[in-house]
């Protein structure tokens, strides 16, 4: 049986809630203005697509973060291969404010905690839906 997730983005900001049909909702945050697919389906069992620690090949973060220079995303799962677009956790929380004004190349923020029980869910093939206003 595959399991679904639900990512539905509120505003323009793209502030919205990650559902985990069976598990509970989470508030999120995405890229305003990014078309993301409609739906998908990913599969844990592919390298790559569940990763701890993940290191961005896109962001690079102030050096006291880690001695790479790169910004860590703990808990990722790759929904989006082509666009490289994670879901993973992110410190600042999942608001546009503690996103530091929407600085992500199109990936969905959970808050620390949550993004660990998105990832330990995440264990057979997982139907993505996103619905956004733009």
């Amino acid at each position: 049986m595959t399991k679904r997730i639900d990512i539905t983005f509120f505003n323009k900001l793209a502030e919205g809630s990650l559902s985990c049909v069976g598990l509970g909702s989470f508030r999120c945050l995405g890229m305003q203005g990014l078309k993301y697919p409609a739906e998908m389906t990913i599969d844990p069992a592919t390298p790559g697509t569940k990763v701890h620690p993940y290191y961005s090949k896109t962001y690079s973060c102030p050096p006291n973060d880690n001695a790479r220079g790169q910004c860590i995303m703990n808990y990722a799962i790759l929904i989006w291969g082509q666009q490289g677009v994670f879901i993973h956790e992110w410190p600042g929380g999942p608001t546009y404010a503690g996103n530091g004004n929407q600085s992500t190349h199109g990936c969905i923020h959970l808050a620390v905690g949550e993004a660990k029980k998105v990832f330990d869910w995440v264990d057979t093939r997982t139907r993505i839906v996103i619905s956004r206003p733009w």
